[in-house]
């Protein structure tokens, strides 16, 4: 192939100028080769860059080159950095996800654990956060120790409050009996089952 010249990926045609479709540039064969087929100006893809202008009447003679327009370094191709790494987002939904999990690292019993599941955890604007835990579920001399040390590595501010609302099962307090989920719930079942309602007895 002569030297200057090169061939088009798609239209397998050889040529040492080309034109864009999309902004009537005119471009040399080194220059688009470098760009790896795309208009230098634009950007536009292989599928816009024709050997002849023919949507012009001129063929595209009149049209000025990429370079004369300053768009373009026919030297080097034009390349755009994009930093695709992961990131931590500390959005509020990432941030409650945290606080959360850590309030269940700090749970010893399951009275603990559904405390910190029902737990009232919202996060302002700076993302300082404010966590409220149930006075029934939660003991009031315990501090979240775990949830401190993640707010600490999160930098950011961390406010505690008891509040009181209406637990999911009566005696909250056989939770703190156990630590697991299965003897809770026939602690609750055995419990609840002293109130059931008489069976009709048999005529």
């Amino acid at each position: 192939m002569e030297r200057g010249r090169s061939r088009h990926p798609l239209w397998d045609r050889d040529s040492d100028t080309w034109f864009c479709l999309h902004c009537n540039g005119k471009i040399t064969g080194v220059q688009i080769a470098q760009n790896l087929w795309h208009c230098p100006a634009c950007g536009a893809s292989p599928v816009d860059i024709f050997d002849t202008a023919f949507w012009c009447e001129d063929e595209g003679k009149s049209l000025p080159p990429i370079g004369a327009k300053g768009k373009s370094n026919s030297s080097k191709p034009d390349f755009q950095v994009v930093d695709d790494r992961p990131k931590l987002e500390l959005s509020e939904r990432n941030i409650v996800l945290l606080m959360r999990s850590a309030l269940l690292d700090d749970s010893t019993d399951v009275s603990e654990r559904l405390g910190a599941l029902l737990a009232e955890i919202t996060v302002d604007e700076d993302n300082d956060v404010w966590i409220s835990l149930e006075e029934d579920l939660w003991p009031d001399h315990k501090e979240p120790t775990q949830a401190i040390k993640v707010a600490a590595q999160l930098g950011i501010e961390i406010e505690l409050e008891t509040m009181r609302s209406k637990i999911p099962f009566h005696w909250p307090g056989l939770g703190e009996l156990t630590s697991s989920t299965t003897e809770y719930t026939q602690m609750l079942l055995d419990a609840y089952a002293q109130y059931a309602a008489p069976s009709d007895s048999k005529s």
